[in-house]
């Protein structure tokens, strides 16, 4: 698992289980079902019902409101004939007419009607119920109409009885079913949500004047319900609906047709409390994988997209996923997970600035903050390559300074050569007294290791020059340096105590680099340079100068060593090069008396030269006691 996954994945449960507890709760349920009504789309409303309204025209026509019951006693017998499947009429009749034979004569309108006809009885607060005055007989039935709304004010679901008293739109439901001749199937739940087809007006309306006045033809009404109710404006009989305000008789038919049709809603609370709970452990999954903030958001805003679809096309089919809570889980998980991962890119960030900005260079520095994965906390086995400088004779010249003045020397010294190493991209590993030990190829990848640190321990040497001149001036003497460098398969990483570390490398690929540096002493030469170091050089117009075969303190195995000749020597070896290379192969084949030959003619030539002076002693030496076993490697027993 990638780094910082327990973090975002932790954080990614948290959002989650947050959101699933308040919506479990029922927190913000307002703002639900406000996002539910968005999934309202018009279509044709069903055509087995249609409206008779009571508009402006009717109360018009008819000269008063309210109308006479004989009005409602002439409607259904028109629309009785007309052969519909149920009438309901939407109107309280919970007051007798001024004449009482009025309402007897619509009684027995009632009873002679071909088709059953209900009526509204009102449900008070206490669960009492206001009987229409009109008689009961063998084809009127009762229904409470009450109008339920949210608490915003707006009409989403109905209720099917109260105190076992049914509903309007059930009982026009049940007589429309028995009318065709099969059962009614009522929801196990007596809360519905209403299936609503559109805005006000979706469904069929004809006005009750016209129907009086027989210009509706009887096919709009063979074998439908049938509503009867008020519309016109001054009635106020509108309601706040997902679609917009809506008249009181057309909500009751959408309900009633939402019954007839018994493809109710399911609310699946369980799947959405998942859902909920999933999608934030979806972008915590995606903040483990995908380091980059505007890919998590990205991904965030397509799921959102997807899962909105997805609610929107389970609605059509009468499923309803909460449109808020998963989304919502989207958002906050999205933010409290890249809230996360940016502290801890920052934090790690402030690690890197603070952990590397003694001994990387800069540019390295803005590297590792721009991609933090490539450093690679902790121990890890890498080729790199090592490089150890040390001031010759430098405690002789230590001991002839003042404390004052030696600090200033050796702060100058240090900070010129850590200046050319970490242009070189190189990082200081540790300061020991005058020693400088550093390395290439970590924390960042950097494939040409061998020829950074051969670079670096060239530029110190030339930097030398203007050292030296410059102290001069404060009568301070001139300082060599030698540089040993090998590069092999080291562990690096941060090692210390939980308290205190540093970026460093073990391995014996470090050591023999340590022991390279050594033997600049024993061969009077700046650079020594190891064998895998100088195959990684590759083709480079650098003067190399294969120096011995030699066996170093501490190790088993034998090792090529080569010098690399600095640039104000170059012309010195480069006369001799031949000669050297001529009287080494004799060396290594223990010749002894033709090697000295070759090694004295160059000191002919350059009697400085410090490894034929070194090669030349150890053929006198071998030539008088022979070493009993000889393969052309010598053996250093000292560091």
């Amino acid at each position: 698992m990638v780094k910082h996954a327990r973090t975002y994945l932790l954080t990614a449960v948290i959002a989650g289980a947050f959101l699933t507890a308040i919506m479990s709760a029922g927190w913000f349920r307002h703002w639900r079902e406000s996002l539910i009504d968005v999934l309202y789309t018009a279509k044709s409303a069903p055509t087995n019902a249609i409206i008779v309204e009571i508009d402006e025209q009717t109360i018009k026509d008819i000269g008063h409101w309210p109308l006479p019951r004989s009005t409602y006693g002439n409607l259904i017998d028109r629309i009785s004939r007309a052969q519909a499947a149920v009438i309901g009429i939407d109107i309280n009749f919970k007051e007798p007419s001024a004449n009482p034979a009025e309402d007897i004569e619509f009684a027995e309108t009632i009873l002679r009607s071909q088709v059953p006809v209900v009526l509204t009885a009102e449900v008070q607060p206490d669960n009492s119920i206001i009987h229409p005055v009109i008689p009961l007989t063998a084809n009127n039935h009762e229904g409470f109409p009450n109008i339920f709304t949210s608490s915003d004010g707006v009409v989403r679901a109905t209720r099917l009885t109260i105190s076992s008293f049914p509903s309007f739109a059930t009982i026009i439901a049940q007589q429309y079913h028995a009318r065709q001749n099969r059962p009614a199937y009522l929801p196990p739940d007596d809360a519905v949500r209403i299936a609503y087809s559109g805005p006000n007006r979706t469904y069929p309306f004809v006005s009750a004047i016209d129907v009086l006045n027989d210009k509706i033809p009887n096919s709009f009404f063979v074998n439908r319900i049938v509503l009867i109710g008020a519309t016109a404006k001054d009635l106020q009989d509108y309601h706040k609906t997902p679609f917009g305000l809506m008249s009181g008789v057309e909500i009751q038919t959408s309900i009633a047709t939402t019954l007839v049709e018994g493809d109710y809603y399911r609310q699946l609370n369980g799947l959405s409390i998942a859902l909920t709970f999933l999608f934030a452990l979806v972008i915590g999954i995606s903040a483990i994988f995908v380091p980059h903030l505007l890919i998590i958001v990205g991904i965030a805003i397509m799921s959102v997209v997807i899962y909105t679809v997805a609610v929107f096309l389970a609605f059509d089919s009468r499923y309803i996923l909460d449109l808020l809570y998963p989304n919502f889980s989207f958002f906050l998980a999205s933010t409290m997970v890249l809230t996360a991962q940016y502290r801890t890119a920052t934090n790690e960030k402030k690690f890197i600035q603070d952990t590397f900005s003694r001994y990387l260079a800069p540019q390295v520095i803005a590297e590792l903050m721009r991609d933090p994965s490539q450093l690679k906390l902790g121990g890890q086995k890498r080729e790199l390559s090592i490089l150890f400088s040390d001031i010759r004779s430098f405690t002789s010249i230590s001991e002839a300074m003042r404390p004052e003045r030696l600090t200033k020397f050796l702060n100058d010294y240090l900070t010129t050569m850590t200046d050319i190493i970490l242009k070189h991209q190189g990082v200081v590993d540790k300061y020991i007294g005058d020693a400088i030990m550093t390395f290439w190829g970590a924390p960042l990848e950097n494939t040409r290791h061998a020829q950074s640190a051969v670079s670096t321990a060239a530029a110190m040497i030339d930097a030398l020059d203007d050292f030296n001149a410059r102290h001069a001036l404060n009568g301070d003497p001139p300082i060599n340096i030698g540089i040993g460098i090998n590069t092999g398969e080291v562990t690096v990483g941060n090692m210390g105590s939980e308290k205190r570390f540093d970026y460093t490398v073990l391995g014996d690929s470090v050591n023999l680099a340590s022991r390279l540096e050594g033997l600049t002493k024993t061969y009077g030469v700046n650079i020594i340079i190891g064998e895998v170091s100088f195959k990684k050089l590759g083709q480079n117009k650098l003067l190399i100068r294969e120096l011995d075969r030699v066996q170093v303190k501490g190790k088993k195995n034998a090792v090529s060593i080569y010098e690399i000749v600095p640039q104000h020597f170059r012309k010195q070896v480069e006369q001799i090069l031949k000669l050297y290379a001529e009287g080494r192969e004799l060396y290594y084949r223990g010749r002894w008396n033709e090697a000295i030959i070759k090694f004295e003619q160059i000191l002919i030539v350059n009697p400085q030269d410090g490894p034929t002076k070194l090669l030349r002693e150890r053929c006198l030496l071998f030539k008088k006691r022979p070493p009993e076993e000889w393969e052309g490697v010598f053996e250093h027993t000292h560091k």
